[in-house]
């Protein structure tokens, strides 16, 4: 393939994760890095030499791009995100989109996802591939959910906004993936503990066909963990984004086979019992969710058809997160100032 047949990417933002994107890039067969921009003086040294990318200020690495990578802290994402449109330049956008609805009213009403530009949002737990997995062999029609998204604290790295926006907007968008119903209520509580910010947070979803979600997310935790389980009337999934595992126990009818199962899981079931459990340890080859992301992105482009994740779909999952800080506040300060 040669350049005129691959798809040239902007990268706007190269700190920890804008670097990570770009080195992604440049492992895509269908993709021409054309530039970066970055505010930071070492950094426009610092990536020409280590990667032979040029740098260019907004207005110029738009001119030169078809994508629009855009990786920059929340704040900035708007102004850049709505240049590309309107240069009519596909753009990727790193959650959680916008800072605000309105903000990304706007940008989809500069997007068009039939025909391009086409605009996506950064949730890379859709391509993770026991996610995929998981919905090829255990369609998902869940009465409960329940998530916990934790972290470690970072000073440096997320805490511009709460954690809502940070870490538990990939359940978020997963749960509204998953649940095709409108909400009927949220409940939610959480605090601010190392930063300024909401550090932890657990938040109830009802929607209208009778799912309920209950999700937790913590950026003070020890440990990393990102699990989802799924319950519903034929039986439970649970997935380990993290390890890209999942553990799914599926009901059947018993017919004397599944007594094996069932003492793996440590369920005494008796033969003559007529339901039973099929127990089911799901593993994938381990695979790079962000490449997988990104080449997706630029082979729907490539091709004009519409990319897996619309951004249609983030500007639902933030405003969820947002209803969800909202409430969050709420008890924040009702806790607060009650004596």
């Amino acid at each position: 393939m040669n350049r005129k047949e691959k798809i040239q990417v902007g990268i706007f933002g190269v700190g920890k994760f804008g670097t990570r994107h770009l080195e992604n890039w440049l492992a895509i067969p269908e993709v021409s890095v054309v530039g970066f921009c970055d505010i930071d003086p070492e950094k426009q040294k610092i990536i020409p030499e280590k990667y032979g990318i040029p740098h260019f200020f907004h207005d110029a690495l738009i001119e030169r791009c078809d994508i629009a990578d855009i990786v920059v802290p929340t704040i900035s994402h708007y102004e850049i995100a709505k240049k590309a449109l309107q240069a009519g330049k596909h753009t990727f956008v790193e959650k959680p989109f916008t800072e605000t609805v309105e903000q990304a009213k706007e940008l989809l009403s500069l997007a068009n996802n039939q025909k391009g530009p086409f605009l996506t949002v950064g949730f890379i737990e859709r391509f993770n591939p026991i996610f995929k997995k998981v919905l090829e062999v255990f369609p998902l029609n869940p009465v409960f959910i329940e998530s916990h998204r934790l972290g470690q604290f970072n000073p440096y790295r997320g805490t511009d906004v709460p954690v809502v926006m940070e870490l538990l907007i990939h359940d978020i968008d997963i749960l509204l993936h998953i649940v095709q119903s409108p909400i009927e209520a949220i409940h939610a509580s959480g605090s601010p503990v190392l930063s300024s910010q909401t550090d932890i947070v657990n938040a109830r979803i009802e929607f209208k066909n009778g799912t309920v979600a209950n999700l937790t997310s913590s950026r003070i935790s020890p440990k990393k963990m990102r699990k989802m389980r799924f319950f519903q009337p034929n039986g439970y999934a649970s997935v380990d984004f993290l390890n890209q595992t999942a553990d799914l126990y599926q009901l059947q009818k018993n017919e004397g086979d599944l007594s094996k199962d069932s003492e793996r899981i440590m369920v005494t079931i008796p033969e003559d019992f007529e339901k039973g459990f099929r127990y089911q340890n799901l593993s994938t080859k381990k695979e790079n969710a962000l490449q997988a992301e990104l080449r997706e992105f630029a082979c729907s482009c490539l091709k004009e058809i519409p990319p897996v994740v619309s951004g249609l779909d983030g500007y639902k999952a933030l405003q969820l997160a947002i209803d969800i800080q909202n409430a969050v506040m709420i008890h924040h300060n009702k806790f607060t100032s009650t004596p």
